[in-house]
């Protein structure tokens, strides 16, 4: 049965079947991992409240971390060609109109509130993006008015009976674009709309406002949030770069999420007080830590690289032999999966809005890898006469790609820390330089924190 407009709050067969496959290559594609959802009242009705950060992604990450169908809001314009709204609308996803659409078309929104008041009784889960629109910085933009709207007017038509729950989720990406990339999706406590039923009755707009005050707070507790504009570089440098002592100071013997972003929060608030408190020392630092950021450029290394700070020869002749031993395997892998790997960078390239990169790589990963895999399992059922060889390529394959991408990685790192040891052996004046910047800022946030 199709999807339409009329029935999206409806399960339907073939997104079911198809969901687990989109589940499975959102996690392929970056390693998430989610945590409190078991306490999400999912027998009640909800909104999903997320921040937005990395455009179609956010909304993926929701769907491959629920046990549920979800229904979407997203702006209006990605809907104006007949096969990408029908594409969207089978997504479970329903257009929400801006006043940069025309304000004539603000009026199709009275449509779209009132079918989110079936999406919410059929308890499959409304999810919104309340800043409206995405951006590249880890900051939580001003909420818009539309969730609290569709939250009040979803209980007054329906005498205030629905008992709404509002679950904030945070998104943290260790990096927007790339594959294999880090994403943590943090289910905060409840928001019950009904703590604020009085307040509407009374004064709808301040009830409003009320219940978007509260939900940009609860947000910030479970995202990395910035809201420093001048320091922001600054602030985002160091929390990378102190996040080892600070896991220490804490005594957190998991590492970890969410002591990982616990952590990486303590760095921030100790940041922005002391920059509120010592301006003269806060250029200071801020100067300190663009240069580091630029010297690490300049020589290609890493904050891991500073942190971890020695490295054995020994260690180094090992993982050199290992990497050896392994290359063929690598070789192949790289073969094989080169086209359908480089396919989706090619396609991204003229992109403008970097935060799509990644939701148009996915896309594309979604549609050329099933089709690439059947290809491979016809040739390998023609050409190949044994059997468990026919058994055996299909099956492997997958498991070749995989490894060769995380091969090239670990030989990018073992490669960084051979030209760590040469330059600290040759007395780089970069890496000399670097090294001390690395343990000013370090000292620096001791005393800080």
């Amino acid at each position: 049965m199709a999807i339409s407009r009329e029935t999206i709050e409806k399960k339907n067969i073939a997104y079911t079947i198809l969901k687990p496959y989109v589940e499975g290559v959102t996690k392929l594609f970056f390693r998430t991992t989610s945590y409190n959802y078991k306490n999400v009242p999912t027998d009640e009705i909800l909104i999903y409240a997320i921040n937005h950060q990395n455009a179609l992604m956010d909304a993926l990450a929701v769907l491959a971390t629920s046990n549920t169908q979800p229904v979407f809001l997203a702006r209006a314009d990605i809907f104006k060609k007949k096969t990408v709204a029908k594409i969207l609308t089978f997504l479970k996803i329903l257009p929400i109109y801006r006043i940069r659409d025309g304000k004539e078309s603000l009026r199709n929104n009275n449509a779209v509130f009132q079918k989110t008041v079936d999406v919410l009784k059929n308890k499959n889960g409304l999810v919104i993006l309340p800043e409206g629109t995405h951006g590249g910085l880890r900051t939580l933009k001003t909420l818009k008015k539309g969730i609290s709207r569709i939250a009040f007017e979803a209980e007054e038509s329906n005498d205030f009976k629905l008992n709404i729950k509002i679950i904030p989720v945070g998104l943290d990406w260790s990096n927007y674009q790339n594959f294999r990339s880090k994403l943590f999706v943090y289910y905060g406590e409840a928001i019950n709309v009904s703590e604020y039923y009085e307040e509407y009755k009374n004064n709808p707009p301040r009830a409003m406002n009320m219940l978007r005050e509260r939900l940009a707070v609860e947000l910030k507790k479970y995202m990395i949030h910035i809201e420093n504009d001048e320091y922001y570089d600054m602030v985002n440098h160091i929390r990378y770069i102190f996040l080892p002592q600070m896991i220490s100071k804490l005594n957190f013997k998991d590492k970890k999420q969410p002591n990982q972003l616990y952590c990486e929060q303590k760095i921030i608030k100790n940041l922005n007080d002391f920059v509120h408190e010592n301006p003269e020392e806060a250029k200071k630092l801020n100067e300190t830590t663009l240069r580091y950021s630029e010297l690490l450029k300049k020589l290609h290394l890493r904050n891991w690289v500073l942190q971890k700070g020695k490295f054995n020869i020994l260690s180094l002749i090992g993982q050199i032999l290992i990497l050896f031993l392994f290359f063929p395997i690598y070789i192949l892998g790289g073969i094989v999966y080169y086209l359908p790997y480089k396919t989706p960078v090619w396609a991204t390239k003229k992109i403008q809005d970097p935060q799509f990169v990644s939701s148009v790589k996915v896309v594309i990963a979604l549609l050329i890898f099933p089709v690439y895999y059947i290809i491979i399992t016809v040739l390998s059922t023609f050409f190949i006469e044994s059997f468990w060889c026919k058994l055996a390529i299909p099956t492997l394959l997958p498991f070749v790609g995989l490894f060769a991408f995380h091969y090239y990685i670990e030989a990018k790192k073992t490669f960084a820390r051979i030209r760590f040891k040469l330059k600290t052996f040759f007395k780089n004046k970069d890496l000399i330089e670097l090294i001390d910047l690395y343990k000013f800022i370090v000292q620096k946030m001791e005393n800080i924190t």
